[in-house]
This record gives structure tokens, sequence and C-alpha cells, in this order.
């Protein structure tokens, strides 16, 4: 039976908005939704992938917005709120005695770990919310960006050469 488990996407458009949908634990058929900002046409293709980016419980193994398996996960606490609290604690400092520094640090450490999880794609950018404990996916790896958005660049055609001297960049070949 499949598991009731429902997970929030949002799906990152060439147009730099977010657009959010829902998805059931178990989904495996792509489908499409309008862009909320520009109207263009965003796929999920990750659900009718092989494997399947969602398994029964929830559990995501691929994003499902472009099937890429490899996922980062951050807490869901906007920097904005994050910043203020230091940018404040900053402010009050020296009428405190810098105790609000302190202060800040407590309040920033409790909204971290009350705060859940994202899961975001390193291809697309598309987050997760809601998903199930297994599979864990790691934090953020400059790495794993770093050649992802390389492997991404050489397929869009934005690199202007991929084999220099007879050899092939980063053994792509």
């Amino acid at each position: 039976a499949i598991n009731a488990r429902t997970l929030s996407v949002r799906i990152a458009c060439a147009c730099d908005c977010f657009t959010a949908t829902k998805v059931r634990a178990g989904d495996a058929e792509a489908r499409t939704l309008p862009c909320a900002h520009c109207g263009a046409e965003l796929e999920l293709r990750g659900l009718a992938a092989t494997p399947c980016a969602l398994d029964a419980s929830g559990g995501i193994w691929a994003c499902c917005g472009c099937g890429h398996p490899e996922l980062f996960t951050r807490r869901d606490l906007p920097q904005k709120i994050g910043i203020s609290v230091v940018v404040i604690a900053a402010i009050l400092a020296p009428f405190t005695h810098y105790i609000s520094l302190a202060v800040a640090a407590l309040i920033d450490a409790v909204l971290f770990f009350a705060m859940p999880s994202v899961a975001t794609c390193y291809v697309c950018l598309s987050e997760h919310r809601g998903y199930g404990p297994q599979p864990t996916h790691p934090r953020y790896d400059p790495e794993i960006g770093d050649r992802v958005n390389h492997h991404t660049n050489l397929r869009a055609g934005d690199a202007a050469e991929t084999d220099v001297g007879g050899g092939a960049v980063l053994g792509l070949r």
C-alpha cells in the first residue's frame, strides 16, 4: 500500500522563479505544470525516471524535477531571518555589554535545530520538503556543485571547447 505522505516540491524555472506543487509518495508518472510567473511548461521528469525519484515511503532518491540523483540538504530557514538576528544583535551589542551577541548565537542555534531540512537538486535547484528519513543526503559539497555545473555547461554547449590538445578535459572521455 502506498503511504499517504505528501511532499512539497518547488520547481525552478528559467525565469528564476519557483513554482510549488505537491507530489505523493510513490508517484511514478511525469506531469507538467505552468510556471506561476512566466507560464512556461515545467515538467516533473524525475517522477517517471528509472529508478523513480520517490519511493512508496516518501524517500527521495532523485530530483522530482529533473531526475538527477545528487541532492544536498540544508535547513529551511530563510537567510533574511538569520541575518536580521545577527544585525540586530550587533547594533544592540554596545548597549548590552555584548550579551546580545551571545543571545543571537543562542537564537540562531535554536532556529537551526528547530527548522526542518530541505533537499535541493544540484542541477536545477528544485527544492523538496516533507520527504522521508531514508535515504539521507549530505550537506552542500562545493566539489559536487562545481562538477555538476561543469557537466551541465558542457551539455548546454556553453563551453568553448571540450577537447584541448588531443586530451579530454577532466577525463570526460
